[in-house]
């Protein structure tokens, strides 16, 4: 799917980031410091953000919102849609969005939706608010990404510990006079790549669900935690990426050299530097902070430019590209000019 989107701006970006700093060199004493070593070599991960105990992704997109509320000086009464993008939702029902909706004290007037996404979530959750405003049902949409991911990750499971962290964002969607190119693929086939797959109504919770098993390279896990078939999803991202964002940009009629960044979903820097190598951009242009923050899910893009504050605010044109869950990918071109970007709070 491509499509192209008149009369929207991104008006503002911010984050919010749990207090503990966990430090992958911490685990060489569990795990050997010669593996960590070479872990940390091939991700680019050396520290994630852990959420407490308690502290939902809710929680934190919440702390997010307001900040940018504050700092923009934005009547609530303003924001008519509100979009909440997470795996790690506060209830199986009812939807997080709602909840928000009367913590963040907006109308009750205000649309609301929570889309059940992962890595390529935020770009979901763009789309989603541009078509509310374009059919003029919404104004001002609130886009809250964020996950506690390290809530899904077994102890005994250092292949993923050692990967993700958590944070939440906010991002605000606005009527304005930008176009924005779109273009999104799925592919339910990789499912199960990615996958809890105990706790929904499929494989409901039960005692057989909670027993620990071992794979073959001694990372343990039970039904009800995160599984990643690591090469699977590497060879679904180096394999499509690359070109969706190219497709985008013939579609919308931009040239690379045109493109001031290209801000990619934060999986692991091999990764996003194989597709900055294939789409032939110098580096300078696809910036990466894997390194401080690990793979934050859908909060990814976001906390980027967030983490990029003031000087983010000195681009343009801006390729953004989110994958990975579904297995789903997809791609927003769109100029940001006129964005306000805000340095991570509680950092």
């Amino acid at each position: 799917m491509k499509v192209l989107i008149n009369n929207i701006c991104i008006r503002a970006i911010s984050s919010y980031l749990p207090e503990e700093n966990f430090e992958m060199s911490s685990l060489a004493n569990s795990y050997g410091e010669k593996e960590v070593v070479s872990i940390i070599r091939a991700t680019g991960v050396e520290r994630v953000r852990i959420a407490k105990c308690g502290e939902t992704s809710s929680d934190m997109c919440y702390k997010a919102a307001e900040y940018l509320l504050h700092k923009e000086g934005i009547n609530r009464e303003e924001i008519d849609g509100l979009i909440f993008v997470s795996q790690t939702t506060d209830y199986i029902l009812p939807a997080t969005s709602i909840i928000l909706q009367d913590r963040l004290n907006l109308s009750k007037e205000t649309v609301c939706l929570d889309i059940h996404y992962g890595c390529s979530g935020f770009i979901y959750g763009l789309y989603q608010a541009a078509l509310w405003i374009n059919s003029d049902s919404c104004k001002n949409v609130l886009i809250l990404a964020g996950d506690t991911t390290s809530r899904m990750i077994h102890p005994l499971d250092r292949s993923l510990k050692m990967v993700f962290g958590d944070a939440g964002t906010a991002t605000l969607v606005s009527i304005g006079t930008k176009q924005m190119g779109v273009s999104i693929c799925s592919d339910g086939s990789g499912y199960d790549r990615l996958i809890v797959p105990a706790g929904g109504f499929r494989i409901p919770v039960s005692g057989l669900t909670n027993k620990i098993e071992f794979d073959v390279d001694n990372n343990g896990r039970t039904l009800e935690n995160l599984y990643m078939d690591g090469m699977a999803i590497f060879n679904f991202a180096i394999s499509n990426v690359h070109k969706n964002i190219q497709g985008l940009l013939d579609y919308i009629d931009w040239e690379k050299s045109e493109i001031d960044m290209f801000a990619l979903h934060q999986a692991n820097r091999f990764i996003i530097n194989y597709i900055r190598k294939k789409l032939k951009v110098d580096e300078s242009k696809v910036p990466i902070n894997v390194q401080n923050f690990g793979n934050t899910g859908p909060a990814t893009i976001p906390l980027l430019f967030s983490d990029l504050a003031p000087e983010a605010e000195n681009v343009q044109r801006v390729i953004m590209s989110g994958f990975g869950v579904g297995l789903s990918w997809g791609s927003i071109a769109i100029e940001m000019s006129d964005t306000h970007f805000y340095k991570p709070i509680n950092v």
